[in-house]
């Protein structure tokens, strides 16, 4: 057990000393892959922008008390407000909401979209333990993104309300144009293809050296075959004297 663990240790040394060794390199190729991905980033992809609105939803029940009629919030309504905001959500993707989106925009812009279009364009969730529904639309021009957003603001709470009846669907933030892009997110890029460049270097010299089987040494020659050395063949150079042969010949 000793034995196998001292030729591990070794092993690792080794690998940490073919690393070392090679640290330059290693280094260079980080940075080289972290400016290509810079350079994609910033000079190849294209910027998307993004607006965003969002919606509060709840259920009203109405009660009748000495023949008042009141509209109280329970709290069994807003329980069910939250069970149904997966229900709201897929209304505001559905094809009924955004093909009327889509045709609203198209008269107010002259650009042609279609549902499945602006669906793609779109992430609609909820917010955490709530009955707020928050909707973005991302785009390559941010006019467009606004649009798109403050279009669905308008059109989905009509629809909503009249498939559910009693439900209350009030507009929280209004969609506004954003002067920075969402995507790419260049210095993260940076860093996943330094980080993919270090990686890959350090791999394909652990690989390289582990796939080399020439003996470069006599420790390369024990290590491997586990016999002793009796003896080595040293160096021989032989020096040529140029003037010393022509005088001859």
């Amino acid at each position: 057990m000793n034995n196998s663990n001292d030729i591990e240790k070794i092993d690792i040394k080794q690998m940490i000393e073919i690393v070392l060794d090679r640290i330059v390199s290693i280094v260079v190729i980080t940075l080289i892959f972290g400016l290509i991905s810079f350079a994609l980033s910033k000079y190849f992809l294209t910027p998307k922008y993004e607006s965003s609105i969002t919606m509060y939803v709840n259920n009203r029940r109405s009660v009748t008390e000495s023949d008042v009629i009141e509209t109280k919030i329970l709290s069994s309504d807003i329980s069910a407000s939250q069970m149904l905001v997966p229900t709201y959500i897929e209304m505001i993707k559905s094809e009924n909401v955004l093909r009327e989106v889509a045709d609203q925009v198209e008269d107010k812009t002259k650009k042609k979209f279609s549902a499945g279009k602006i669906r793609n364009m779109m992430t609609a969730e909820a917010v955490t333990d709530t009955e707020i529904i928050k909707v973005s639309i991302q785009a390559t021009d941010p006019g467009i993104a606004r649009e798109i957003a403050d279009t669905i603001s308008k059109v989905a709470p009509k629809k909503i309300q009249k498939f559910i009846e009693l439900s209350k669907v009030q507009i929280i933030d209004r969609a506004k144009i954003s002067g920075t892009p969402v995507s790419p997110n260049i210095r993260v890029n940076t860093i996943i293809g330094a980080l993919l460049g270090f990686v890959l270097s350090i791999s394909f010299i652990l690989l390289k050296e582990l796939f080399d089987v020439r003996v470069k040494s006599v420790d390369d020659l024990v290590n491997r075959f586990e016999y002793p050395v009796l003896g080595t063949i040293p160096e021989i150079f032989i020096s040529y004297d140029e003037s010393y042969s022509e005088s001859e010949t």
